[in-house]
């Protein structure tokens, strides 16, 4: 257990449904914080797009990069330095598997170099919890594009995880939108006998209130991007991650 008081830094991406949805987001976020754990958190800039228009190249995964790399990634957690967090998280699934591997260590090294303090990742936290519940083969639900979607499956490959059914329901942006009910459906939809596990990935899923029970109904663990970020999260700063109700990876 930590000695001495912690905080998490978490720093996540503006989509303008923040303007009326933030408390939910960051309530979802704090679902996997013990009491003991405080949060401070920034936002970074999103640049939106007309409803009847796309990316310039018709791509969802051009937005990803442009959030990795132009995000103010640095400036905010910069911003957040003088409320002395002890690590730094940033909650965006898609900016931080978009670019791979090499993309992903990339991000946080930029915040690490920027604050001098350690950084964990939402795609780097799910890879450790998949690798430390031992699984090699899972089944993905999103709310992603299809070029997104693959994204994610060539990211999981590079970590040596086989994405052996996914189910992607195709949203451009403003994910958050997506019900809990919706993205649980196509969490059961996604499962199949051969996986090992069943993945929910992006951040803006509200997911802590069904994990457990959709564990239970599946036989098998559920992983979400909040949910691994916030594991990992404890882990770095020497916290034991041990919640009711927020599934196996908080069991074990």
């Amino acid at each position: 257990m930590a000695q001495k008081h912690q905080t998490l830094g978490a720093i996540y991406p503006d989509d303008m449904w923040l303007d009326y949805d933030i408390n939910r987001m960051l309530d979802e976020i704090r679902k996997y914080l013990p009491e003991q754990v405080p949060m401070v958190s920034a936002r970074t800039h999103v640049p939106m797009f007309a409803e009847d228009s796309e990316p310039a190249d018709g791509s969802s995964v051009e937005l990803g990069i442009w959030l990795a790399e132009n995000g103010d990634i640095e400036a905010a957690a910069s911003r957040l330095m003088r409320l002395k967090p002890s690590v730094f998280a940033y909650y965006c699934t898609t900016a931080s598997f978009v670019q791979g591997v090499a993309g992903d260590e990339a991000l946080k090294k930029r915040v690490e170099d920027a604050t001098g303090l350690p950084c964990t990742t939402a795609s780097s936290a799910i890879v450790k919890a998949l690798h430390y519940l031992g699984v090699r083969r899972v089944a993905t639900a999103s709310p992603y594009m299809e070029d997104v979607n693959q994204a994610l499956i060539g990211f999981l490959a590079e970590c040596d995880i086989e994405v052996v059914n996914s189910n992607p329901l195709h949203y451009l942006q403003d994910h958050s939108i997506v019900p809990p009910d919706t993205i649980r459906e196509a969490a059961r939809r996604s499962d199949v006998p051969e996986a090992d596990a069943v993945l929910i990935s992006c951040t803006g899923q509200k997911t802590a209130d069904f994990i457990s029970d959709l564990e239970e109904e599946l036989g098998k663990p559920v992983v979400t991007s909040n949910q691994a970020t916030g594991w990992q999260a404890l882990k770095m700063m020497g916290v034991e991650p041990r919640l009711p109700g927020r599934g196996i990876l908080f069991e074990n």
